[in-house]
């Protein structure tokens, strides 16, 4: 599906991936057909964007992002393609099922104000 074609007919591109992996692939590609690239970064609710117009800025590959310290949300519920995934996805299952259930049962035997506080939280 994405062939030279569907490359050549664009008049530029805008990221909104996940990994790194995915976002160095996509600057390659934007590279090698010259078209621009915006790339909405990988600082989550920080806001960081990158502008990439090839020969002329900076393309993405180009610097080195610090190593992913979490693996993405989206990746872990709809893709996930490594072993480290599925250990991240069966800790994310065990501490849903086993230990956020007793912290808040905790919570509520031991804060008086635990109940209005988690309403007020959930918006009711």
């Amino acid at each position: 599906i994405y062939d030279d074609d569907f490359f050549q007919n664009l008049d530029g591109l805008a990221n909104a991936l996940d990994n790194v992996d995915a976002r160095m692939y996509m600057d390659r590609r934007c590279v090698y057909y010259r078209k621009p690239l915006l790339e909405s970064g990988t600082l989550g609710t920080k806001g960081n964007v990158q502008v990439v117009i090839p020969f002329l800025t900076e393309s993405y590959s180009s610097s080195q992002d610090p190593p992913e310290k979490s693996i993405p949300i989206c990746t872990l519920k709809n893709f996930p393609n490594a072993i480290e995934h599925t250990l991240q996805w069966a800790r994310d299952e065990f501490e849903g099922l086993f230990k956020q259930p007793a912290e808040n049962v905790n919570q509520y035997l031991t804060d008086p104000k635990f109940v209005e506080r988690t309403l007020r939280l959930a918006g009711t």
